[in-house]
């Protein structure tokens, strides 16, 4: 257990339109930055979080942002100086052709009940693997490089119109989905304005992570990073979220000006957390199920400590909340089953942000899933540090996760660690975990927007 059983932690104006609009010459000496990315405030997605946040507070430091966005804006308005223009993404081939899948199993009675019953598939004539294989292709085709399909061209087309009517300092483009970033170089290309592109997530290496790779899917895989490997050289500066991304880059990509710029929260944006409403014994995850992710190793954690203490089944509680795809939704249901914890077990499926915040902020501890994911760091990290919930992170030993986790002070636990995760709920149900704790490096976009700034101002923030 990396922690070493160290329990406590270290201590506007909103413009929503369907095209460009005219952007004023200026008449202040302040930098103007234009932000390219599909997720943005309201639409809930964690990986719209960042560049909201950084530009809030960058308008403090003296900056004008407009942000091209598929989200569309919500009752609250922006924070001054931040322009909002909001592109809806268009119906594309693949849509069409998921909604008449939808359709179809519909009218055939495919339900999901059905589809996910434990029916061995029966052996397929080559006639029948060879038309598998075509429409996996066809779908393939329209899909890929990813969701941004049928909305990178309008901000392309909107990124260009603005940097030709007015001048700006630099341009940003976030993803996923990466293909906002081709949005970015065609705009700026020709014009001399910084193009800034700044990645979230790595790319092809985490395309279909979910899934067995199989030569398809190394295809689709080869044909991304081809994708990669042009567009870092176009890009002034690649923006990566963690070191050990940004040295995995340095070596596989040489010629990519690399520049590590960690994740954060905006702290104005969260609830304050408080002692008296928090439910001591209880955990909480909130995020999606997917790839590698698992908690098999809390419910055996959990069930050895029931099996010696059964009197703390009236303290322990795990609340669940988020997306639950199969097979881990199946596998998740078996576990609990198995190791008999329905009772201490609450399974919310997906919620709204605001549920989810509060169920974090009124958990003793909240989990963190990453693992085999060597060089990410999942945003809930920052969001349940940030609201001082003790904070423990399930990843192998030197990933960016742990590292990152006992950078700001959190735990992390080895997957297989079953004992350095019992005794993490031995020593919450004493009270030997506090109930509210601070973050021991600076996580919030506040502290963090100075380090952006000179960054967007070609000064150096290593």
């Amino acid at each position: 257990m990396k922690s070493s059983k160290r329990w406590l932690p270290n201590s506007t104006r909103n413009a929503a339109v369907q095209s460009p609009t005219h952007v004023a010459a200026r008449d202040k000496p302040v930098g103007r930055l234009l932000v390219i990315t599909y997720h943005f405030p309201p639409d809930g997605a964690i990986g719209g979080q960042r560049w909201a946040g950084l530009s809030k507070y960058l308008t403090r430091l003296g900056w004008e942002v407009h942000v091209i966005t598929a989200s569309a804006p919500g009752e609250d308005a922006s924070p001054p100086e931040v322009h909002r223009h909001f592109l809806p993404r268009r119906r594309t081939m693949n849509d069409l052709y998921r909604a008449a899948v939808v359709r179809f199993r519909r009218s055939t009675g495919g339900d999901e009940a059905s589809r996910a019953t434990s029916v061995p598939e029966p052996t397929l004539s080559p006639a029948i693997r060879a038309l598998k294989g075509i429409r996996r292709l066809l779908a393939s085709a329209m899909y890929l490089p990813d969701h941004g399909r049928g909305w990178v061209s309008r901000a392309a087309y909107s990124a260009a119109t603005l940097l030709h009517g007015a001048e700006f300092d630099a341009v940003v483009t976030s993803g996923p989905p990466h293909s906002s970033h081709f949005a970015g170089f065609i705009a700026t290309a020709g014009t001399g304005v910084r193009f800034c592109m700044d990645m979230r997530d790595p790319w092809s290496m985490t395309h279909e992570m979910q899934l067995p790779p199989d030569a398809f899917i190394r295809t689709e895989r080869l044909f991304l990073r081809a994708l990669e490997k042009f567009i870092y050289r176009r890009a002034d500066q690649v923006i990566v979220n963690t070191r050990e991304f940004a040295s995995a880059l340095r070596q596989t990509d040489p010629h990519a000006a690399v520049v590590h710029f960690p994740n954060g929260i905006d702290l104005e944006g969260i609830p304050m957390r408080q002692a008296a409403g928090v439910r001591q014994g209880s955990i909480a995850h909130v995020g999606a199920l997917y790839a590698r992710r698992n908690l098999s190793s809390l419910f055996a954690a959990m069930r050895s400590l029931l099996d010696d203490r059964p009197n703390a089944a009236t303290s322990l509680r795990l609340d669940i909340a988020g997306p639950l795809e199969s097979p881990h939704r199946e596998q998740m249901h078996d576990e609990i089953a198995a190791a008999g914890l329905a009772s201490v077990v609450h399974i919310h499926g997906v919620i709204p942000r605001a549920e989810a915040l509060a169920l974090l902020s009124r958990s003793h501890v909240a989990l963190v899933l990453a693992q085999d994911q060597p060089l990410c760091v999942p945003a809930k990290l920052y969001e349940s540090v940030g609201l001082g919930v003790p904070t423990a992170v399930i990843a192998e030993q030197g990933s960016a996760a742990a590292s990152e986790a006992s950078r700001i002070g959190a735990m992390s636990f080895e997957g297989h660690d079953v004992a350095g995760l019992r005794s993490m709920l031995e020593a919450m149900l004493d009270g030997n975990i506090p109930l509210v704790t601070e973050s021991a490096a600076p996580i919030s976009y506040k502290e963090l927007a100075p380090r952006m700034d000179m960054l967007l101002r070609r000064q150096s923030v290593s």
